[in-house]
C-alpha cells in the first residue's frame, strides 16, 4: 500500500510538472529563457525515490511531449528516459554494496598515501566523508536538473549543427541560462515536493505536553 501511495504521487508530480511546463513556463521566461520543471520534478524523484520511478515517470513524460511538441519525430520519447536514466547513475542513492565497495577503496588509498609518506591536504579530508556514501540529497538535485538540461540542450544544439544550421555564443548563452534556470527552479521545489512525496520523518509529538 504504501508503494502504491508513492507510485500515486509521482504520476500526479509527473503530469502536473508536464502540465506547468507546457502552459505556464511560456510566461514565466526570463530574457526569452526558459527552465525546465520536468527535469527539476524529475531530479527529485531520481534523488527521493531511486531509478524505477524515475525511468516510469521520464517515460510518460517522453510520451506526453512526444505526443504534443515534438518537431522531430522519437526526440523526446527516446531523449528523456535515456537522460534520466543517464543522471540516475550518478545522483540516485547507492545501493550498500556500492557504498561498502566506495568505502574500500578510499581505506585502500589512504593506507597506500600513509605507506609512502603522504599527508591528506585539507580539501581531501573534506571531501573523504561524501567520497564514502552519497553527496546530500539538497546538493544533488540541482546538480541532477542542471546535468539534465545541458544534455538535452547539448542535444538539440547538435542536432541543428548537423542540419545545416549555424551556432553562435547566443546559442551557447540561451543554453547556460536555461541550465541556470533549471537548477534555481529544483532548488526552489525541491523541499516541498520531498514532503509531499513523504522523504521527511514526521516530528514525535512530545509526551506530557510541550514544555513550557
Amino acid at each position: 500500500m504504501k508503494a502504491l501511495k508513492r507510485a500515486l504521487r509521482v504520476l500526479i508530480l509527473t503530469v502536473l510538472a508536464y502540465l506547468i511546463q507546457v502552459c505556464v513556463m511560456q510566461y514565466l521566461q526570463l530574457g526569452s529563457v526558459s527552465g525546465s520543471v520536468v527535469f527539476a520534478v524529475l531530479s527529485v524523484i531520481v534523488v527521493s525515490c531511486g531509478k524505477k520511478y524515475a525511468f516510469c515517470a521520464s517515460c510518460i513524460i517522453g510520451m506526453l511531449m512526444e505526443s504534443m511538441l515534438s518537431n522531430v519525430p522519437g526526440l523526446y520519447v527516446i531523449a528523456y528516459p535515456v537522460i534520466t536514466m543517464l543522471c540516475a547513475q550518478a545522483f540516485a542513492d547507492m545501493s550498500d554494496r556500492q557504498l561498502e565497495r566506495r568505502r574500500v577503496l578510499n581505506d585502500n588509498r589512504r593506507s597506500r598515501q600513509r605507506e609512502n609518506g603522504g599527508r591528506d591536504r585539507w580539501w581531501n579530508r573534506m571531501l573523504s566523508h561524501h567520497r564514502e556514501g552519497d553527496l546530500p540529497a539538497h546538493l544533488r538535485i540541482p546538480l541532477c536538473a542542471g546535468l539534465m538540461d545541458l544534455i538535452l540542450n547539448v542535444a538539440l544544439c547538435t542536432y541543428m549543427y548537423l542540419i545545416g544550421e549555424e551556432l553562435g555564443m547566443v546559442h551557447v548563452g540561451r543554453a547556460l541560462g536555461s541550465v541556470l534556470y533549471t537548477m534555481g527552479i529544483a532548488a526552489g521545489l525541491m523541499v516541498p515536493l520531498r514532503y509531499i512525496l513523504r522523504m521527511y520523518a514526521p516530528r514525535k509529538r512530545q509526551q506530557g505536553g510541550d514544555a513550557l
